[in-house]
């Protein structure tokens, strides 16, 4: 039996930052489960799920907190461990939206979401120059948990107000 722990790192981008990470985590039998890693402006943040044998959380969480400096900032929260994506009756979908950039593009989508029970599973954005300009383009794909009460189709509808308002294009499909 193994306890998880979800640990989050922030502190400027610079080499060496997760084998200092993992060095503890190995050093204390823990296992890196899954982990979202990135670099964002000048700051590195990371997201992992580690699995440490119960007796050893408290110092695992101890150890990591230590790294805790002037600069970096890590913070330890306990979980349970992953469960399907999916649950009985519930759709997995991709949204994939791209346009202009503007202000309160993933609010807007996100509430409709919220509004539609739809569970946001993960979701990733970035903007980027247009190809023939230096227009900002945005770009969002998430993977979404639909409740049984509404298919793609539903979902992919009461988006498109928000599409044309937004001045985006939205597109839903079945996860792969």
């Amino acid at each position: 039996m193994r306890s998880f722990l979800v640990v989050t790192i922030t502190c400027p981008d610079r080499p060496g930052i997760v084998e200092s990470v993992t060095d503890v985590v190995a050093s204390h039998v823990g296992n890196g489960e899954q982990s979202r890693l990135a670099r964002l402006g000048g700051d590195f943040a990371g997201i992992v799920m580690v699995s440490v044998p119960p007796e050893r959380v408290d110092e695992l969480t101890m150890a990591l907190a230590e790294l805790t400096n002037g600069e970096m900032t890590v913070a330890v929260k306990s979980t349970s461990p992953s469960v399907p994506a999916a649950s009985e009756g519930h759709t997995t979908c991709l949204l994939r939206l791209e346009g202009a950039d503007h202000e309160g593009i993933v609010h807007d989508v996100s509430a409709s979401l919220a509004e539609h029970g739809v569970n946001v599973e993960a979701m990733e954005t970035e903007i980027v120059a247009a190809p023939m300009s230096v227009t900002p383009l945005f770009h969002m794909e998430a993977h979404l948990d639909l409740p049984p009460s509404l298919t793609i189709d539903e979902l992919r509808e009461s988006l498109l107000s928000i599409s044309e308002q937004l001045g985006v294009v939205i597109k839903i499909a079945p996860a792969p």
